[in-house]
This record gives C-alpha cells, structure tokens and sequence, in this order.
C-alpha cells in the first residue's frame, strides 16, 4: 500500500493564527502509527484580514458582500499557509483537508432548536475560507466543509482520533474501527483536544468511537481574562511584578504562558453560592444533552465579566499607581485554570463512565492503567497538567499527546488532515449502522477538485 502525503490546516477562535501540518498516511495495517508529521507551520493572519474577521464575527461587518469577500480572502490565505507548510514538497501532495475559520459559533436560539430539557441545541458552527479558492491556488483536491456533520453523539471529528491514536491501544489487531461491535464497549482511551473548549474523545480498546463531546472552556476563559486583564481592572498578586503588570495593562498577552500566571494565585471558593466556579456550573452548556458542544456564546467575554466580577477587590493601596480598587489576576486565572480542570474531570466520570459503567475505573483490555492524553494548548500548560495528575484517580494517568508520540500543537492539524484522508478513502462517521444502511454513518466531508478534476481514492486504513 501507498503512503499518502496530505496537509490539513486549522484555525481557533483567535483568528490569529492558521496552522498548517504535512503528513504521510500509511494505511498498511502492519504500521501501528499510521499518521507522521512531516512539518508543522503556524502561518500568522495579516492584521488588516483579522480586524476584519473580528468585525464579522462581532456582526459590525456580517454583510453578504463582506461575508463573501471574506470568505475568498481566507480561502487565498490557506492556500498560501498550505503551500509554505509543504515547501519543496508540495508536488508530493495529494490532498489538503481545511476546516476552514471560525467566525461565529453560536447556539440556536429558536424554540424548536431546544432540546427536551430546554438548555437550546449544540451551537452551529460557521467558518469561511472558500475551499474551491483553496482548491485552485494549489492545484490539489480539497476536502471541507466538516463540522457541519458534526451533530451526533459520536462526532465526526472523533473519527480521526481513532486512526491518530490507534497506536496506543491495546488491540492492533485489523479491525472495522469505524464501525460499533456490539461488544466493544470498554474505554482504554481518553484524548482531550484542550483548545479554545476542551473537546474529548473516549476510544474503546479496538479504535472504537464511543463518546465525543465537548466537556469545558478550556482556555477560552483563562485567555480571556489576560487579553483583558486592564479592562477587567486585574493587577498582579506580587506589587513587585512589575513586568506582568506592565504586559496586562498594555494588552501584550495573549494566554498564560506556562501557567505561571496560576502557578502564582490560589483557588478562590468564595463564601456563597455565587463564587465564581460555583456560577461557572451554572452555564446552559452543562445540561445540553446527548450531544454537548460549547462556544463563546457560552463561555465568552459576557461569560468572563460576570466569572471575574465575583472575585473580592482589593484596597486601592496595594497599588498606588493604579488609583482604583483591583482585583488579583494571578487567583481569578488560577481558579479558571481549577474550572476547566473539574470539566475534565466531570467529562470522564460522568460520559465517559456512562459508557464503560465507571468514571474512577478507566481501563484497558490489558488491565493496565487507564490513560487521559491532553493535545492543544493545553498540554503547554504546566500548572494544568500537574493538577489534573494531582486530581485523578488510583491507577490513572494524564500524559500530553507529545509524550505519546503526537506533537501537541500539530494535533488539531494532524486531525483535520486524518479526516480527509478517510474521505477520500470512502469511510464514513460513527454513526448508526442500522440507521445509515449498514454505511457506517455520516459522510466526513466534501471533496473540492481544481478545474473538475477527478477526486483521488485512497486505501482505507486497516
């Protein structure tokens, strides 16, 4: 069987940022790690292109002209990142996987969009980047358009982690991965994807999907708080930071670097039921059910204001030069940091443990112990990680995706790239079998070819 070489480009909600990764898919099932990154490549958005995202995504420019424009500039733009992710390589290329930008992701807000419990459908997802734009700048075939498929409660995009991660499960054998043996129930594998929201997949012992949603903000919020420290009126703990105070009050940050900004602060549980992590439960997104994805409109900027604003402020005098009552960032981060922490935490025990009947018990066919890895951001962040290994369970492990063999930051990328390979090569979604025609599910994706050009069929994964 050949190896395919394949690019897939990723965007988070910061619209700063397009990340690009080159990768070789070896459907040889004898290969355990069927995807290896070639290269990555996180290919800055010119600032002009981002204000412009930003305004549409706000809705001051969400015109159909704008949207349209938008949407060809974008498309232009990760051909560009598609073509200096591959360099000399990019004749090899057979295919590009584009999940595009992420204007707006927000909840349905119809009456007939709510769910039995009244919490509101899980959020549309809108995102820009014209794939057949992309399609004809590179002269290769595109695959798009992903998420919006993603409507059960499997999710489309969990199909990749079983072909990504398949070779740290216990059974290598070949087997129909894709598809739901009735007898595979038993969960050996938990990935979170920790980006903007914290998206987690469980995966069985064969490569079995068997539940992916999205359990928490992840960073959404903490990077909120620190790109907005001066608005939010946050000072640092330490009067002598001045070095921190002087980079939150100029809008110089961009996340928490490390987690040096929590590693400084304390958990703050307040005194009522309105302590800030005690509000955070409080979101309509933790009632959603049986399908559970989150956005800004959950957990954005009106959901951070109100987060902050239940913090105690501190006397004027600690920092004279600030000549107003503050509030101490290095506690709000480092409580956040404990939110998102628990959302893992009440992901595994209460989906994934509705799945194999326990939440402190993960285990694999082996009986070894049972494994979370962390990918995204989140597995930079140190004071995330040691929390999380501080909070799980008897034989119970948090690794990041690095440590496993899959470069953290390229994961997404490396993602989108697996799942227009399965494409291409006629697999379908977890879905229902019985339900789908014994198809296996949804359709992944849709395929965009230059000038009408025959699409490209590959090798399905063993």
């Amino acid at each position: 069987m050949t190896r395919r070489v394949g690019i897939g480009l990723t965007a988070g909600p910061s619209l700063a940022t397009i990340d690009a990764a080159l990768v070789e898919i070896d459907p040889n099932p004898i290969r355990l790690k069927p995807v290896e990154l070639i290269e990555f490549l996180p290919v800055p958005v010119p600032p002009d292109l981002r204000a412009g995202l930003v305004d549409a995504r706000s809705g001051a420019a969400a015109t159909p002209a704008a949207m349209s424009e938008l949407d060809t500039e974008v498309g232009k733009l990760l051909a560009d990142a598609a073509k200096k992710v591959a360099g000399a390589r990019l004749g090899e290329v057979e295919f590009i996987a584009s999940c595009g930008m992420p204007v707006a992701r927000v909840s349905a807000s119809s009456e007939e969009s709510k769910s039995d419990d009244g919490a509101g459908a899980p959020p549309e997802v809108v995102r820009i980047g014209d794939a057949a734009v992309l399609a004809r700048d590179t002269a290769k075939c595109v695959v798009s358009d992903f998420v919006p498929a993603e409507s059960d409660e499997t999710g489309v995009f969990s199909t990749a982690d079983a072909v990504l991660f398949r070779h740290l499960l216990d059974d290598t054998r070949t087997v129909e991965w894709h598809r739901k043996p009735t007898a595979d129930t038993s969960c050996a594998l938990v990935v979170v994807h920790f980006g903007a929201m914290a998206a987690m997949t469980a995966l069985s012992g064969t490569g079995r999907v068997l539940r992916s949603f999205d359990c928490g903000p992840g960073n959404m919020v903490m990077n909120l708080i620190v790109q907005n420290a001066a608005a939010l009126g946050l000072e640092p703990k330490d009067p002598k930071d001045e070095t921190l105070a002087e980079k939150l009050r100029a809008g110089e940050m961009r996340f928490d670097e490390g987690g040096k900004i929590a590693k400084g602060g304390r958990i703050y549980h307040g005194r009522t039921k309105d302590a800030p992590i005690d509000f955070a439960w409080t979101v309509p997104f933790f009632t959603r059910s049986p399908v559970r994805r989150g956005s800004e409109a959950d957990f954005g900027m009106e959901f951070t204001k109100t987060f902050v604003s239940r913090f105690p402020k501190e006397p004027p005098v600690r920092f004279a030069e600030v000549g107003k009552e503050w509030r101490n960032v290095n506690d709000v981060v480092r409580t956040a940091l404990e939110h998102a922490a628990l959302c893992i935490m009440e992901g595994i025990a209460s989906h994934v443990g509705a799945v194999h009947g326990s939440g402190n018990h993960l285990m694999g066919h082996s009986g070894s112990a049972g494994r979370v890895l962390i990918s995204g951001g989140g597995a930079y962040n140190w004071a995330l990680m040691a929390r999380l290994r501080e909070l799980g369970w008897k034989n119970f492990r948090f690794e990041t995706s690095t440590e496993c063999g899959i470069r953290a930051d390229a994961a997404q990328a490396m993602r989108a790239a697996t799942l227009g390979y399965l494409t291409l090569s006629g697999v379908a979604g977890p879905g229902d079998d019985e339900a789908a025609g014994g198809a296996g599910g949804a359709v992944l994706g849709k395929v965009y070819t230059p000038g009408g050009d025959p699409a490209p069929v590959f090798e399905p994964v063993k």
